[in-house]
């Protein structure tokens, strides 16, 4: 079975997804609304991520299946706690892996990096040198967010975004900052997409 990321919707799916006809579907991939591609036989495709990304964006609920597909992926390394932490503060809308040990978090960003990476500041400085670990980290993957948590003074590398151990509200505004920012999207604000049931565009 193909993982999450690699599901395909097809123009009848995201139809369906945002109760509208094809037309509506084909005029959105027209304007360059969502990212899509077409096989060899010029059907539609879309990547369930972009799908995913296109939902929150335009303020549609996302299918717990879709949400899943986002593009953004997340590693908690520390303690069972800290992951329940991070888990209740940023929800569901994000993948989350949990390393309990540096070691295993060093071994997974190097077969599939993460997007963001979590790092309990107390629990991991007992295992590595906290600074050695997040430069091996960001050479795996140097676009990648990294967020320390600590309620101690610490020297981390600039781009390091440091906050208390138990500060949700700021954790969910750097891992998931449209959620954090703003509830779903109104046809208003938007300028564009969200139809009534059936409508064309």
């Amino acid at each position: 079975m193909a993982a999450v990321r690699e599901k395909l919707l097809t123009a009848s799916d995201l139809a369906s997804l945002c109760e509208v006809d094809l037309k509506t579907i084909h005029n959105w991939v027209d304007r360059g609304r969502i990212p899509h591609f077409r096989t060899p036989g010029r059907h539609l495709r879309f990547r369930a991520a972009d799908v995913a990304e296109f939902l929150r964006a335009w303020g549609y609920s996302v299918p717990r299946e879709l949400a899943r597909a986002t593009s953004k992926s997340v590693m908690v390394v520390g303690s069972k706690d800290v992951f329940a932490h991070v888990t209740r503060s940023i929800g569901e809308g994000l993948p989350i892996k949990h390393a309990q040990h540096a070691y295993d978090a060093l071994v997974f960003a190097g077969a599939e990096p993460a997007d963001i990476y979590v790092l309990d500041v107390r629990g991991v400085s007992t295992e590595v040198d906290i600074n050695g670990m997040l430069e091996a980290l960001h050479r795996a993957g140097p676009q990648a967010t990294f967020v320390a948590l600590a309620d101690e003074q610490v020297s981390l590398p600039p781009y390091v975004q440091k906050i208390g151990r138990n500060d949700g509200v700021a954790l969910k505004a750097i891992v998931a900052p449209d959620a954090a920012n703003q509830g779903p999207a109104t046809p208003a604000q938007t300028g564009e997409p969200p139809l009534a049931a059936g409508g064309v565009r």
